[in-house]
């Protein structure tokens, strides 16, 4: 298997994952799933861990599933519970999560950011709900993550849209903490990361728990409703077409 993730630390308690797999624009393979979930799962053991910084490349942080991951999810052959699973590793992670969102994130790498602490994205880039278009519903939560973050209307324009939006355009609209020039998001998101840093792993936590609670629980009900309204979507006739006009054009 590849290793598509990286990891580095500084030694102040910020430990950077970044997501190193541009000849998929960093879409979320069988691969990239798994890693993050074995690679999460040691880092929240490791209490010298008080930031957890998570990065991609300088023009894509993540851009939804693979065609062969979406392609399984449709015949019922991969498990889209998985996914959500991957959703609460993040939104479970001991202390905070903070988005780097240098390059575009769209459908599952929304969700991603979505389950992040903190966020800050880049002016010039685009997000986005593309799943509609593709025929089928949101996964991975986005369809009570999103309006838990921006309220009804904003979610449901984004989800019923799938418009693909400019970072400047969302900067108003309680997405992210911050949206900056692309070349700046880094060190922006790097300067969260040291001010959290400096507080106590224990203080940071229990604040963390208490802050993502709420969250966690939204991501109960996509448990329970996300598969299903998929499975129904995925057995309408000419949904395989659809899937591949949309992502293969």
């Amino acid at each position: 298997m590849p290793d598509v993730l990286e990891v580095t630390a500084d030694g102040s308690g910020i430990v950077r994952l970044a997501i190193c797999d541009p000849d998929r624009e960093n879409r979320l393979s069988h691969e990239l799933v798994d890693q993050l979930m074995t690679t999460l799962d040691g880092l929240a053991a490791d209490e010298s861990v008080k930031v957890l910084l998570v990065t991609g490349t300088r023009e894509i942080w993540c851009a939804g599933g693979t065609y062969q991951l979406l392609k399984e999810m449709a015949s019922g052959a991969y498990d889209e519970r998985r996914l959500l699973a991957l959703s609460d590793r993040l939104l479970s992670f001991p202390v905070p999560v903070i988005g780097a969102l240098e390059g575009h994130a769209v459908g599952g790498g929304l969700a991603l950011a979505l389950c992040c602490d903190l966020t800050v994205a880049a002016e010039s880039r685009r997000y986005a709900v593309n799943s509609a278009s593709m025929g089928f519903a949101p996964a991975m939560g986005l369809s009570v993550l999103l309006p838990a973050a921006v309220g009804h209307h904003v979610a449901a324009e984004m989800i019923f849209t799938g418009r693909y939006y400019k970072g400047r355009e969302l900067a108003d609209r309680r997405l992210f903490n911050a949206v900056v020039p692309a070349d700046e998001v880094l060190a922006h998101a790097t300067d969260l990361a040291e001010q959290i840093a400096e507080k106590p792993r224990y203080v940071l936590e229990l604040l963390k728990e208490t802050l993502a609670l709420p969250k966690r629980q939204a991501l109960g009900e996509a448990i329970a409703r996300e598969p299903l309204m998929n499975r129904i979507c995925f057995a309408q006739p000419g949904s395989d077409a659809l899937l591949d006009q949309t992502y293969l054009n």
